[in-house]
């Protein structure tokens, strides 16, 4: 299925401010790449060629310590951007990237792109104030696992996501497996909270719909 580039460029924050004519000329450095479900997108260390736009599917951003036990950053979804910061410095990427589902991402190569943003300087613009809040997401992160264990951080999450979503039911965004590790927890451990959660009637669950039943005390578990 052919992706319709503009539309695309138009969802993302980095683009969304700019004109039919400029959204064009940015969709003429874009290369449209596939990837498997499970497939490495690039590795922390490899040299940042370019960034990424996600059209369809999910991407998660993840670290590894030094034992090889997987950190999950952030979960790309379509219309985010995947490692914006790779256009502004000659460094490498500063973690891994795999594809969560059969996903298709727009590619910008890191050259490519430098030249046309030459010319249309409002959008370096617009992606500093997009990394400077990827930024606060993942100082968020490294508040929840210092400060947080895991009910904490769990209710925390539960609780972005119902905003997210704009109401009290909703599904889960991710396996379970994968949300045990964006909340540095083992999947058993996870699911010991959520029935913890559940018999104390502050949510109910069903396979991956939550419902969140008392808001008040789920805020109250999220703040430690």
């Amino acid at each position: 299925m052919e992706i319709d580039i503009a539309s695309h460029l138009k969802r993302n924050i980095l683009f969304s401010c700019l004109n039919s004519f400029q959204i064009s000329r940015f969709s003429c450095a874009v290369i449209v790449k596939r990837y498997k479900r499970g497939t490495l997108i690039f590795s922390e260390g490899e040299p940042a060629s370019g960034f990424y736009i996600v059209a369809e599917g999910k991407v998660k951003i993840y670290k590894l310590s030094a034992q090889g036990k997987e950190y999950i950053l952030h979960i790309g979804l379509p219309g985010d951007s995947v490692a914006g910061v790779a256009v502004f410095s000659n460094q490498n990427y500063p973690a891994y990237a795999q594809a969560m589902s059969n996903s298709a991402l727009l590619f910008f190569p890191k050259t490519a792109f430098l030249e046309t943003l030459k010319e249309e300087p409002e959008i370096g613009m617009r992606m500093l104030g997009a990394l400077a809040s990827r930024q606060r997401r993942f100082v968020d992160t490294i508040e929840d696992l210092s400060l947080r264990d895991v009910l904490g951080r769990l209710s925390r999450y539960l609780l972005n996501l119902a905003q997210e979503k704009g109401k009290l039911t909703f599904e889960l965004d991710m396996q379970k497996s994968d949300l045990a590790l964006k909340l540095a927890t083992a999947p058993e451990t996870l699911s010991r909270n959520l029935k913890k959660l559940k018999a104390k009637k502050i949510i109910s669950l069903n396979s991956k719909t939550i419902t969140i039943l008392d808001k008040e005390a789920l805020r109250k578990l999220s703040a430690g």
